[in-house]
């Protein structure tokens, strides 16, 4: 492999198109992320600054760190995935949250608790949230204040909401539940006060009620299919905005994980521009006005 920096007509160190499709390489094998020619200029400008900013001493020697060392591969992996985030983004698909599947969910379980009951058997309600691809958490804490906020009587319930991302440096700072109040983004009123607490005069930090339903951990979604414990695991997932960075057959591997993953009756709620007829998958599409969102058929 003969990775070699060169320079440009402007006098700055560069890569060859051939060292662009080495990195491409490893970086699709080691998480499925795709990079077409559009943007390849974005990943030359990622691998140039962290060559530099990690002292490493040729493209060779970063190509084998960047190929063992997890912790470097998830720093170049947040410069291609971080993006602006805020809570409550997308409202519309909270709105649907409170007002349609929350509802079924809570109808469901109180059937199959008072069954339960009748038998004479103990029996709790349970909801389990799943926010794949959680950057900074503010996705899933909003998940967890609006299932806090929907269901009434929660301590009768177990619930848990779920935040996983590639990048351990993202989860430590969800797990303090401390951010800008700039993040507050479309946070609906009540739940400011209800929620949050001040932190600083800048800074805001969810409650401990929020937080305690709720649970980061690390993990690459291409290893998803092999995750046997996520099988028929969730109520509720939330994987928006990360298809975008999968190609067509990454993206067909993880829509039919993802529903591997789901109860049967369990929902699905992708990103704006992520609508599913391009895949085979057998989820019912519902539309709700502004919102299109899937369900898990029932059956097998």
């Amino acid at each position: 492999m003969g990775l070699q920096l060169v320079v440009d007509e402007k006098g700055r160190m560069d890569l060859t198109p051939d060292d662009i499709g080495v990195f491409k390489d490893l970086v699709y094998h080691r998480c499925h992320l795709s990079f077409p020619r559009s943007r390849e200029t974005q990943l030359r400008r990622w691998l140039l600054h962290r060559l530099e900013e990690g002292g490493h001493g040729s493209l060779a020697e970063y190509y084998r760190v960047l190929s063992t060392n997890d912790r470097e591969f998830e720093r170049l992996v947040a410069l291609i995935t971080t993006r602006e985030t805020y809570f409550f983004r997308m409202p519309e698909q909270f709105e649907a949250l409170r007002d349609l599947v929350l509802p079924k969910i809570v109808d469901r379980e109180g059937k199959k608790s008072m069954r339960a009951l009748s038998r004479g058997e103990a029996s709790r309600m349970t909801l389990q949230v799943w926010s794949a691809g959680c950057a900074y958490g503010q996705e899933t804490y909003s998940l967890s204040m609006q299932v806090l906020d929907t269901i009434r009587y929660s301590k009768a319930w177990d619930l848990k909401v779920l935040g996983t991302d590639i990048n351990a440096d993202a989860l430590e700072v969800a797990k303090t539940g401390r951010y800008d109040r700039m993040r507050l983004g479309k946070t609906p009123a009540p739940f400011l006060e209800k929620y949050f607490n001040a932190y600083s005069a800048e800074e805001i930090e969810v409650c401990d009620e929020a937080k305690e339903i709720t649970e980061f951990q690390k993990m690459n979604l291409r290893n998803l299919p092999e995750i046997e414990s996520f099988r028929n695991l969730f109520d509720i997932i939330f994987c928006r905005n990360v298809m975008i960075y999968f190609d067509l057959s990454a993206q067909q591997r993880l829509v039919t994980a993802l529903a591997g993953c789901l109860k049967p009756g369990g929902y699905l709620f992708t990103g704006e521009g992520e609508v599913l007829h391009l895949y085979t998958h057998s989820f019912e599409v519902i539309e709700r006005e502004k919102s299109v969102f899937y369900r898990k058929p029932e059956g097998p």
